[in-house]
């Protein structure tokens, strides 16, 4: 579906395009930056109903598969322009789950020239915030929800701090599969539904009644149907209430299956998971207790290209280096002992990069995070601290990380010493193991060369690298000074031997 024309024409710097790839649709939107602002040129909406193909055990239908990838095989055209740099796809709850998502992902390569990030549901709920925030500009707190296909978000925030989020494991299409399935509609299987839907917002409400709001925004395509349909008389549109919600609940009961319903205002793309949608947006007014709720027509999408702008407008200051500081700021890092460990990775990184060949932006920013944070771990346990490390960073939500950045981060702050646990145990696409590996030597190395805390140290360091052989050249003059250093090289040379990287110390 196409909401307007397409107006690029060439690759000029202040384009900006975002995909969503969700559970039920693909949101496309290309848009322009103008004074720091962002202005919509054109949309498109692709139904791929990629969640009805995700069995009970996790596994995307090929079927399911096909459906996703033929939409990106037609989206190419639209996309050509585009640059890595200016365009970025973002998958959500189907393809976080599903099993076999590098399948997926394979076979979307073949048609798709462009990277697709899988985020988690806290990031998702972050820039879903963060498109309602850049439109609103509101300076009441908001509970903003988006009901999708497998998942709901629900997110409250005052302007542009964010008290509380949560991703629920609930969707449109998961609960028609689990309570309308055959498209029958009941009083009973609303019920059905409605009690499951409560379930799940349970585990939220302590900490949601912590931060009260006074507004309710709802966003993206369920509750867009749903204020569309009870407004579709008004001339003016009206916050969506209980009591209509119900109302409309009972008609489409009466409607006794879906295929019966013809409701004004409803899409006809939206009816076979509407009845879902409603008994999921039912359960959340009653168990947070929401009076009424509007609509805002910026989603996931929106926020992507917001990520973007800022990130253009702050490139030193990206949110993902605003997430680092945050933490070595709540966890009480020494900066400036990590500002020493990241100068000596850096002169390692640059004589071994003609070699090595890490040209990806990426692995030089997860060096410098994981330097950055490799202590984050101290406060828990010194012995221990690279595996608290590790843990902390698995779990902690990690604004402006995708989930294979997020996971690699940990595993870069959990091998920093001691044993190395094998890498392979997590799936890769976007990213490459072996340089994973590399860029791990380089900060356990650095981490080695400065321990002690040895700030005022100045020593020659002459690093060789091949492909699987890494020559460090010191003054053996130091090294005699420094005995600790001497010995833990020593041990170093057996540590590697998993990675398949031979070191060799020459002095």
């Amino acid at each position: 579906m196409n909401n307007s024309e397409p107006a690029l024409h060439n690759a000029a710097d202040n384009y900006l395009a975002a995909l969503d790839i969700g559970s039920n649709s693909f949101h496309f939107v290309l848009a322009r930056s103008i004074n720091n602002h962002i202005q919509i040129l054109h949309t498109e909406k692709y139904q791929a109903k990629l969640a009805d193909g995700l069995s009970e055990d996790k596994v995307l239908s090929s079927e399911a598969i096909s459906r996703g990838v033929n939409i990106l095989a037609n989206l190419a055209a639209t996309t050509e322009h585009l640059t890595k740099e200016n365009f970025r796809a973002v998958a959500t709850f189907t393809l976080r789950e599903a099993k076999n998502t590098e399948e997926f992902l394979k076979e979307a390569a073949k048609v798709f020239p462009f990277d697709i990030e899988i985020i988690s549901g806290h990031e998702e709920a972050r820039l879903i915030y963060q498109a309602v925030n850049n439109l609103t500009h509101s300076k009441s707190t908001r509970l903003v929800i988006d009901i999708g296909g497998g998942s709901t978000e629900c997110i409250i925030g005052t302007s542009n701090h964010i008290h509380a989020l949560a991703s629920l494991t609930m969707g449109c299409v998961s609960f028609t599969q689990q309570f309308f399935a055959e498209g029958l509609i009941s009083e009973t299987a609303f019920k059905k539904a409605i009690k499951g839907a409560k379930r799940e917002i349970d585990s939220i409400i302590k900490r949601f009644k912590k931060s009260p709001w006074q507004e309710v925004i709802g966003t993206s395509g369920t509750l867009k149907s749903i204020y569309k349909v009870i407004n579709h008389k008004e001339h003016i549109d009206k916050p969506v209430t209980l009591k209509k919600l119900n109302d409309f609940k009972k008609e489409l009961i009466q409607c006794e299956h879906i295929n019966n319903i013809n409701i004004s205002g409803l899409k006809e793309n939206r009816v076979p998971v509407i009845c879902a949608g409603v008994a999921i947006t039912i359960a959340l007014m009653e168990t947070l207790q929401i009076n009424e709720f509007s609509h805002c027509q910026y989603a996931l999408r929106e926020g992507v290209l917001f990520e973007q702008l800022d990130n253009t407008a702050n490139e030193t200051n990206n949110i993902r280096s605003r997430t680092i500081t945050s933490l070595m700021e709540r966890f009480s890092i020494d900066e400036n002992y990590t500002n020493t460990v990241n100068e000596q990775a850096v002169a390692i990184f640059n004589q071994v990069q003609p070699n090595w060949k890490m040209n990806k932006s990426t692995y030089k920013e997860l060096l410098k995070a994981a330097i950055q944070l490799h202590e984050i771990g101290l406060d828990i346990n010194p012995s221990g601290y690279h595996k608290h490390g590790a843990y902390i960073l698995s779990y902690a939500d990690l604004p402006g990380f995708n989930q294979e950045q997020q996971q690699a981060l940990a595993w870069l702050v959990g091998n920093q010493r001691k044993k190395i646990t094998p890498i392979n145990h997590f799936q890769w696409y976007l990213l490459e193991p072996k340089k994973l590996e590399k860029i791990c030597v380089i900060i356990r190395l650095s981490i080695l060369l400065t321990q002690q805390r040895h700030i005022n140290d100045t020593y020659t360091l002459v690093v060789e690298a091949a492909d699987d052989i890494l020559s460090l050249s010191l003054d053996s003059d130091w090294l005699i000074e420094h005995p600790i250093v001497d010995n833990e090289l020593f041990y170093e040379i057996e540590l590697l031997k998993p990675l398949g990287i031979e070191l060799l110390i020459k002095s």
